[in-house]
């Protein structure tokens, strides 16, 4: 039987899906002009990111809470509108970068170092949103067990993803770069 819990926790997975699916016009740079960790450096944090999102995934299937009642029903909108939250930060700061934007870190002199839109206050904005909609998944589960592998697997792996990224940008850019680090958060706002 479908119920209204059950079709907005179908809404919380869209969340996920719409921000890694919808495709961008990309520009690609020229040869040389772009820096990026070919090597299994850049890609082992992007591995271990998405294996902790198969488990969320696994763990929302197999541990989600009861499909009934005002509570589930509660859980299930509150865990929509955070999932939501988070998929428009996605979709703003992947618009926000444009061409720059990759799964596997690079960085370029065009179009430069983004520090505009969401990326005037945190330097990863795109793993804010996507920890929202992890955790906003979570919550419209009902699902104590996918929570903690948002707060032990996924919030870790974007903060290992971040930091790659980190370290690439600073080789780059230089002194741009690390005054943009002590202007800004890594990734909530004001506090982390």
């Amino acid at each position: 039987m479908f119920t209204a819990v059950v079709g907005i926790r179908c809404v919380a997975l869209l969340t996920f899906a719409i921000p890694m699916f919808i495709r961008r016009r990309s520009v690609r740079s020229s040869r040389g002009e772009d820096a990026s960790f070919g090597d299994l450096s850049a890609r082992l944090p992007l591995v271990a990111n998405i294996a902790a999102f198969g488990v969320l995934i696994t763990m929302l299937i197999l541990a989600s809470g009861e499909r009934q009642g005002a509570k589930p029903l509660s859980l299930a909108l509150a865990g929509s509108v955070v999932a939501a939250g988070g998929s428009a930060i996605v979709l703003l700061s992947r618009s926000e970068l444009g061409s720059a934007w990759s799964f596997v870190p690079k960085a370029a002199e065009q179009p430069g170092l983004i520090t505009t839109g969401p990326y005037r206050l945190v330097r990863h904005p795109i793993y804010l949103g996507m920890s929202m909609v992890a955790a906003g998944q979570a919550i419209a589960f009902s699902s104590e067990l996918a929570f903690l592998v948002v707060l032990a697997g996924v919030i870790p792996t974007f903060l290992w993803r971040a930091r790659n990224e980190e370290a690439l940008l600073t080789n780059f850019f230089g002194d741009r770069y690390v005054g943009y680090r002590r202007r800004t958060r890594m990734i909530i706002p004001y506090v982390l």
